[in-house]
């Protein structure tokens, strides 16, 4: 596949799990403007019906997301063969976004559960976010002579036509 078709195949996937986000989160503003779904409890009174919803909703997103990252991971190899596993860093990435994204759409429906033991929730996002970015920077730290190679050769004005 030449860089080209690779390019335009990321770009249709990206689209695509912008399109499937939207759609989630319009659906999920609609849920919190709804009065009666405010003032309806699910199976307790700590939990209402939009708030479950919106977890609901934001794990579907979340499905979305890192599954465009999977996705993702092969063509961006093709596009970065420079940089050693750039789908697997870029995929490392994600799941950091992810995991942020999680931390806020989830609080709620959580917090109500777990009162006093806030610190379990947010020790639990906290390992698994710097369980991410080791990897990350571990994968950069292996890739940076690579790295080095490509930024040195931007300088080198008689090789650049080679570049692009």
């Amino acid at each position: 596949m030449s860089k080209k078709e690779l390019f335009k195949a990321l770009l249709v996937k990206a689209v695509k799990v912008l399109v499937v986000l939207f759609a989630l989160f319009s659906i999920s503003w609609l849920i919190n403007i709804l009065p009666f779904a405010r003032a309806l409890p699910f199976f307790t009174d700590k939990l209402p019906v939009s708030v479950f919803l919106n977890a609901v909703i934001s794990l579907l997103a979340l499905m979305a997301f890192v599954g465009f990252g999977s996705e993702s991971k092969a063509l961006l190899d093709g596009l970065l063969e420079r940089l050693a596993e750039a789908g697997e860093l870029f995929l490392h990435i994600v799941k950091i976004i992810a995991l942020l994204f999680a931390y806020y759409a989830f609080q709620e429906a959580v917090f109500p559960f777990i009162r006093n033991f806030e610190w379990v929730y947010q020790s639990l996002f906290l390992v698994f976010t710097m369980f991410f970015l080791a990897k990350a920077g571990l994968q950069v730290y292996h890739a940076s002579e690579e790295i080095s190679k490509f930024l040195l050769s931007l300088f080198e004005p008689y090789k650049r036509s080679e570049i692009l």
